[in-house]
């Protein structure tokens, strides 16, 4: 039997499956300028991806340099 956020309760639908849909992921912290974000694990592993590319790209351009 499910129960009752009575946090919920006075919210429009919309808004009550937004929170609820937030809820069911994963997120994590990120910190940008003194400031703590929370993001989704699928944005943290897009951004930890693009930070290895770069660091790549950057040891094949000073491969080249010498």
């Amino acid at each position: 039997m499910a129960s009752a956020i009575k946090e919920l309760l006075g919210l429009p639908k919309e808004e009550q499956e937004f929170i609820l849909d937030s809820l069911s992921h994963e997120y994590n912290p990120i910190e940008i300028d003194g400031e703590v974000y929370m993001i989704p694990q699928e944005v943290n592993d897009l951004i930890d991806n693009l930070v290895i590319q770069v660091q790549e790209l950057r040891i094949g351009k000073e491969i080249h340099q010498e």
